[in-house]
C-alpha cells in the first residue's frame, strides 16, 4: 500500500513538472485581472501595474507563481499547476491613519 502511494505521488509530481504553466500564460492571467477592476481606485492601480510595475516569475518544478508589484507593493498574484492558473488581487493591508 505504502509503495502504491509513493507511486502515485511520483507519477503526479512528474506530471506537474511537465503541465506546468510557462510565463507567457502566467502573464496573460494576471493581464486579465487587471484589465477588470473592481473600482477606480484599483483600475488606476492597474494602469499603474501595467506601465510600471514590475513582473516576476517564479519556477517550483511542479508548480509556478507569477507576482505584479507596484513601487514594492503586489497587486497580482497568480499560482499555476497542471496548465491551470488561478489569478488573483492582493488585498491591500495598508491601513489608513
Amino acid at each position: 500500500m505504502v509503495r502504491l502511494i509513493l507511486l502515485l505521488l511520483i507519477v503526479a509530481g512528474v506530471a506537474g513538472y511537465f503541465t506546468k504553466p510557462d510565463e507567457a500564460t502566467m502573464r496573460a492571467g494576471a493581464d486579465a485581472v487587471l484589465s477588470d477592476p473592481g473600482s477606480i481606485s484599483e483600475g488606476l492601480e492597474s494602469v499603474g501595474a501595467t506601465i510600471a510595475g514590475d513582473r516576476a516569475y517564479n519556477d517550483y518544478y511542479v508548480a509556478a507563481k507569477y507576482d505584479v508589484t507596484l513601487d514594492g507593493t503586489p497587486v497580482v498574484s497568480c499560482w499555476g499547476a497542471f496548465q491551470q492558473v488561478q489569478c488573483s488581487r492582493v488585498e491591500d493591508t495598508r491601513t489608513g491613519g
